[in-house]
């Protein structure tokens, strides 16, 4: 079932509109312990508030835990509602927690970030890490309605808006030439709430585009990867040192992985590859890995949820050029870390 997409400047009567639309017996609120602090009492006033741990480390089934047995004590039946107000953490866990309880309750996102907008609460990923992995566990499962309040991004921090641009920056190269030449003249740090709005709107459609054609990532969903398999890798290579690094960050790194990869194996231009590097290399942190991380990061790439098991090669998303993805790409190890090697010199690592 598609999401209802909701673009407004007044969440709280909004919000209302579509609860009571919804004719739930019940209905909690999902939310962190950085978003609970700035929630306004007219956000639901009244409704069980069930707040987790912010951050990804926390995205895990003991946490998920907590939040069925918050909504076995609420008395949530299976005509309730879920309302996830968060990042992509919360989304991810809260519409896992919905999608599973009494084998699935409905649930709406309010998307408080970036991310959250363009990436986790649209097309009906959920799940929580597992064995040190991203998104091992997990369903497909909608959510009722998607809104998006742009005046929220007013709030927050400037490597929040970098870790939304990372995935705006996917899609404007699955989009096409024109959507990626307007990401590349674009200061993300100098953008208004409202034109921020407007660009993750726009890259809402890309993503919305793809998986209504695929709902279940059976085929062209697989595009919507370009990037995470070295920018997973990269991002729990970080959490296993304590030092979390927000997804998007690592996604925009992974991205010039998965195009200097794309032109060794595609022929993607190199006037893509250096603009992209160079937009990276300008806007966002150096990614901290050295060589000596490689087999590490083999491990944790071979373990992505893209691969096959028994097989000593990687599975990438790449470009034919831009808007022109190529899904299921076999990687060799060793070409791997010669784009590895590439990307430090290309991001000045």
């Amino acid at each position: 079932m598609a999401s209802q997409i909701i673009f407004t400047d007044s969440l709280a009567p909004v919000l209302e509109e579509t609860v009571a639309a919804s004719s739930a017996d019940r209905c909690v609120i999902i939310t962190d312990t950085n978003v609970a602090r700035l929630l306004p009492t007219d956000i639901l006033p009244g409704t069980e508030r069930i707040i987790i741990a912010a951050g990804d480390s926390d995205k895990t089934i003991a946490t998920a835990c907590e939040v069925w047995e918050a909504m076995t004590r609420a008395g949530l039946s299976r005509h309730s509602l879920a309302v996830n107000i968060g990042g992509g953490m919360v989304t991810d866990l809260g519409g896992f927690a919905a999608a599973t309880y009494k084998r699935g309750i409905r649930c709406v996102n309010v998307a408080t970030t970036v991310l959250g907008a363009v990436d986790a609460a649209v097309g009906g990923k959920t799940g929580v890490n597992f064995d040190g992995l991203k998104n091992q566990i997990g369903v497909f499962s909608d959510p009722l309605a998607v809104i998006v309040c742009p005046e929220l991004f007013a709030t927050l921090p400037s490597e929040e808006i970098l870790s939304g641009y990372g995935e705006v920056l996917k899609h404007a190269l699955l989009d096409g030439p024109e959507t990626l030449a307007e990401a590349l003249h674009t200061d993300p740090m100098a953008l208004s709430p409202a034109r921020l709005g407007e660009i993750v709107e726009r890259s809402m459609k890309v993503k919305i585009e793809v998986t209504a054609s695929d709902p279940f990532e059976k085929g062209l969903r697989k595009a919507l990867n370009l990037g995470h398999t070295a920018g997973h890798a990269l991002e729990e290579l970080a959490l296993e040192r304590n030092h979390p690094v927000p997804h998007g960050i690592s996604v925009a790194h992974g991205l010039v992985t998965a195009l200097v990869l794309s032109r060794m194996q595609c022929g993607l231009s190199s006037d893509v590859l250096q603009h992209v590097a160079a937009f990276v290399k300008e806007y966002y942190p150096r990614p901290r890995f050295s060589c000596d991380d490689y087999p590490e990061m083999m491990r944790l790439m071979a373990s992505d949820k893209k691969n096959s098991a028994g097989t000593d090669t990687l599975n990438f998303t790449l470009l034919d050029a831009p808007g022109s993805p190529r899904v299921d790409c076999t990687v060799s190890r060793a070409d791997a870390a010669a784009a590895l090697d590439i990307t430090r010199d290309l991001l000045g690592v």
